[in-house]
């Protein structure tokens, strides 16, 4: 048996750290009061390493065989585990879950939400492929089990990187991929209480976003704790849930603090709030449109009436706001296209004509140089360009006089020769 306590620390420091330290050791802590010298603790419940590891190897059920340990939690243990009844004996996770308090009354209670969130999970996870199917759910010794389909992908950590600014299009399509999946949970009523990018797989596969751990299973480890205790995750968890009366909406303001986070590269306990209304400052740390800003703004609003109310309304919001703005930005590219083609192509004809102008001159010039310098003349006769400008320029007038008096003579001779040709005749 394992054995509690129960004691008062009191610590000679102001350390930050301390309290930490203690909730790594402890199952519960509070505050049980400060001086100038340090301040007083109360701890108690059996060590928190009392169940980490303690499963590897093991065998559950004789079906689950564990292969090793993947990360620890306040309410339990996840461990990675191969399926011995399946063909292939395939990948599973196992969720290990532990009430704080073993006290036999709190069993009861505890089994009853957890066959009540589990039937839940099953639904969830035949109904929609990017939420993770459960295999099986059961309690053995006072502790509770689910066993879940193993997602072959990376974290939104890998993608989403301190220090590192993703472009507003990756946001965009990001932000929607989350949504969609998130749609369909909030469509039955669901709140998932616990969205960051550590449960959002990217599956291999397809390269789909997967919406893992739920928590609203998580609230088995917080029976018998003696203290009313949030499930979520400090900077993606709004007021109402800090004060453990979660909503919709509250899922809404932690995938709207991913896509600032995604934006700035800053983790949320590193943005400061407005202490007059408590809203998120982020925008003069971030490149982004207003278009995105004001929904991502509303995503985070402090006032939960605020926010959009569900998953299915910040997707429209983001389809319908984001595409009409996309759409008034291509027209203005459109709309400066056409005025370039038509700018280039007046100055395409422009300098077509000035090339034939040009080109038509200089041949001119040729010829005229040519004919300029072609041949030598007499004294009496007419330069090679006098007589050139006179055969193509107009006829001469000489000329013409000399050709109508040739012709006036000519009908004079043949007058003259009808004549003697008629004397002639009558002689003969």
């Amino acid at each position: 048996m394992v054995s509690k306590l129960r004691s008062s620390i009191r610590h000679m420091s102001q350390n930050p750290l301390v309290r930490k330290t203690l909730r790594s050791r402890f199952e519960t802590v509070k505050v049980m009061g400060s001086g100038e010298s340090g301040n007083t603790y109360l701890v108690g419940g059996a060590t928190r390493n009392r169940h980490r590891y303690s499963l590897n190897r093991k065998t559950l059920r004789n079906r689950f065989e564990i292969v090793k340990h993947l990360g620890s939690g306040g309410s339990g243990d996840t461990y990675l585990a191969i399926d011995l009844d399946l063909p292939g004996q395939p990948h599973c996770v196992v969720k290990h879950f532990h009430p704080k308090d073993s006290n036999p009354a709190v069993l009861p209670i505890a089994k009853k939400l957890f066959d009540r969130e589990a039937e839940v999970l099953y639904q969830l996870g035949n109904d929609h492929d990017q939420i993770p199917r459960l295999f099986a759910h059961f309690n053995e010794d006072g502790d509770f089990y689910l066993v879940q389909e193993f997602i072959d992908g990376h974290a939104l950590t890998q993608e989403i990187v301190p220090g590192q600014r993703l472009n507003e299009n990756t946001v965009v399509n990001l932000l929607k991929d989350i949504l969609e999946v998130l749609a369909f949970v909030h469509q039955h009523d669901i709140i998932h209480r616990d969205i960051k990018p550590q449960n959002l797989m990217r599956r291999y596969s397809d390269q789909k976003i997967v919406l893992i751990d739920f928590g609203s299973i998580k609230k088995i480890g917080a029976l018998g704790a003696g203290l009313t205790i949030a499930v979520g995750t400090p900077g993606y968890m709004p007021s109402e849930q800090a004060k453990g009366k979660p909503k919709l909406c509250s899922d809404i303001y932690a995938v709207g603090m991913i896509g600032i986070q995604a934006l700035t590269g800053l983790i949320p306990e590193q943005l400061p709030e407005d202490p007059s209304t408590g809203e998120v400052i982020w925008r003069d740390k971030a490149e982004v449109s207003d278009t995105l800003a004001n929904i991502l703004d509303t995503m985070v609003r402090d006032r939960y009436n605020q926010r959009y109310q569900s998953a299915t309304e910040a997707l429209q919001a983001l389809n319908s706001d984001v595409a009409l703005s996309q759409s008034s930005q291509s027209a203005d590219i459109n709309h400066k296209a056409d005025d370039t083609y038509l700018l280039t192509y007046r100055n395409f004809i422009l300098l077509l004509g000035i090339g034939l102008g040009a080109t038509t001159s200089l041949i001119v010039i040729v010829l005229i140089y040519t004919f300029i310098n072609t041949g030598t003349s007499l004294p009496n006769q007419p330069t090679p360009l006098k007589s050139f400008l006179e055969r193509f320029v107009e006829f001469p007038l000489t000329n013409t006089s000399s050709l109508l008096a040739k012709s006036a003579s000519n009908r004079r001779i043949c007058q003259s020769n009808c004549t003697i040709a008629k004397t002639t005749k009558e002689q003969i």
